[in-house]
């Protein structure tokens, strides 16, 4: 019997037509840097899920879903988000709801406690959240005096923060389509967005476009070079399986620190400050939540272990 590995780098190579009836595209280079050096890292199958596998650029250690699925595909996954999955089953909108209380009531030294990156908040201008989810950051935002503005491709997610943010200007769309002005926002915020996105570069582009001269970008998503995943990794290799896709099958594109360093710069971004953390969730939510055991279990651990990064970068050029 051929091992499995084998048989995952033939499904990758040559299993797979370009496009083949859903829209999902086998990619030949990877989608930052176009090098066609690329191979296998994971794969994982599930039900009413974009993407099955992985691969990794030999050039840039850019890991990215292959084939990975069209707009139309993933823009059908992201409606009603935070109902299905972990998210519904970690009861996100009541916890949020919470959190707009805690917020309202809180000095802007308090909010430290939900978001430690709220020091880089001046609380003048403009401020926008991209794929702004259930509208924390928005929430903090206007408190602290901003003029708010969000897009979201998720109208559920719409519908559930206009009550709290009536004069919040929220568009129900992509980034690329939003079309605002040039050198426009003081401070953006683009929190585990860019690992859903299927070209990162054009969205790097277009937030040097609209922020100002010296505003600030806040970029956080998952940290494929976190010790946690390699020894993963490194675990199923010793037993001859090939690697599961652990940190989120919706997910399209994944760094590690240094390529999503050098991919910000590349974009015309000075980096203020970067560094990794632990999911944001406490002991009491996850036990009170719906997960299965085994989920909770993963959750703590989450809790403790740094598998996310966070990145805050200043505009220093045009590009």
């Amino acid at each position: 019997m051929c091992h499995p590995i084998v048989l995952w780098q033939v499904f990758q190579q040559n299993g797979l037509n370009q496009e083949n009836k859903s829209g999902m595209k086998l990619l030949t280079a990877c989608p930052i840097c176009k090098s066609e050096q690329i191979g296998p890292y994971a794969m994982k199958y599930a039900q009413n899920f974009p993407h099955v596998s992985r691969t990794i650029c030999k050039t840039c250690e850019i890991v990215f879903a292959n084939p990975v699925a069209s707009y139309e595909e993933l823009n059908e996954f992201y409606k009603n988000y935070y109902d299905k999955g972990n998210f519904g089953d970690l009861q996100y909108k009541q916890k949020t709801i919470q959190q707009f209380n805690s917020i309202q009531s809180s000095s802007k030294d308090g909010l430290l406690s939900i978001d430690k990156n709220i020091k880089y908040y001046s609380g003048n201008g403009q401020f926008l959240d991209v794929g702004f989810g259930l509208g924390v950051h928005l929430y903090m935002a206007q408190k602290l005096g901003y003029k708010v503005y969000g897009t979201e491709l998720d109208s559920d997610c719409i519908n559930f923060v206009a009550p709290y943010l009536p004069n919040a200007q929220l568009f129900n769309g992509d980034l690329l389509s939003a079309n605002y002005e040039n050198n426009y926002f003081d401070l953006i915020n683009i929190c585990h967005v860019i690992e859903h996105l299927i070209d990162p570069n054009s969205y790097l582009a277009e937030l040097n476009r609209i922020v100002k001269m010296e505003g600030l970008i806040i970029v956080s998503t998952p940290n494929i070079g976190a010790i946690a995943y390699k020894l993963y990794r490194a675990f199923n290799f010793i037993n001859f399986r090939v690697p599961l896709i652990v940190d989120g099958l919706e997910h399209t594109v994944i760094f590690n620190n240094a390529n999503l360093k050098k991919a910000i710069q590349a974009h015309g971004f000075e980096i203020v400050q970067q560094y990794n953390e632990s999911v944001n969730d406490s002991f009491r939510n996850i036990w009170k939540s719906n997960l299965s055991t085994r989920k909770k279990i993963v959750r703590y651990l989450q809790t403790f272990v740094k598998v996310n990064q966070v990145v805050i970068a200043k505009k220093c050029k045009n590009v």
